[in-house]
């Protein structure tokens, strides 16, 4: 019940993050969506909000590192995967969720110290997952390294302009210029 609870928290707060980022969620908010007594969120976490941040903002990072991790092998579904689900995201939240790492990385990751290192180590987690199924497909660590680094850098430059364009195109450019550059990538390292 204490991990079920917790995880609600985390869960809720990653939510709030995604929409609102750091400084626009409070906890009394967090309370409400996550359904649970407002008494219950310090005693899950004790150091309140910047706890709770971290939590869910690390949370998110290593989620969806594993998942791009156990992917199949196809990069390219991978890669369009991401991108969709964020398409989906913003479009059925009318465009006020956005990443759950992203959107606090803009907003506090700047100005608190724990939530800086969080989004940082949440971007690095989801970089070595792609680094690691590109590294399977055969490119050089160094070069899958640079391409992961630049694929989850796409994504969360898409996402900003998807959400401020209110139109998911931003992101299905960027998908599929990414197919592309990813594709001449394998290939070039094929070649040698």
């Amino acid at each position: 019940m204490v991990l079920e609870s917790k995880r609600k928290i985390e869960v809720a707060a990653a939510g709030l993050l995604a929409r609102h980022g750091y400084h626009g969620f409070g906890l009394k908010k967090l309370s409400e969506t996550a359904g649970l007594p407002y008494g219950s969120i310090y005693h899950h976490f004790p150091g309140g909000k910047e706890e709770i941040a971290v939590a869910a903002i690390t949370g998110t990072g290593v989620l969806v590192g594993r998942m791009i991790q156990q992917a199949p092998a196809d990069v390219f579904a991978t890669t369009a995967t991401l991108f969709d689900f964020m398409a989906a995201k913003l479009a059925d939240s009318e465009w006020t969720d956005g990443c759950p790492v992203g959107t606090p990385a803009l907003d506090g990751g700047s100005d608190v110290e724990t939530v800086r290192a969080s989004c940082a180590a949440a971007f690095t987690a989801m970089e070595q997952g792609f680094a690691d199924l590109l590294t399977e497909l055969g490119l050089p660590e160094q070069d899958a390294t640079a391409l992961a680094t630049m694929v989850v850098a796409a994504y969360e430059g898409a996402t900003l302009l998807a959400r401020v364009r209110r139109s998911v195109a931003p992101l299905q450019t960027v998908s599929a210029q990414l197919e592309i550059l990813i594709r001449s990538t394998l290939d070039a390292a094929a070649a040698v």
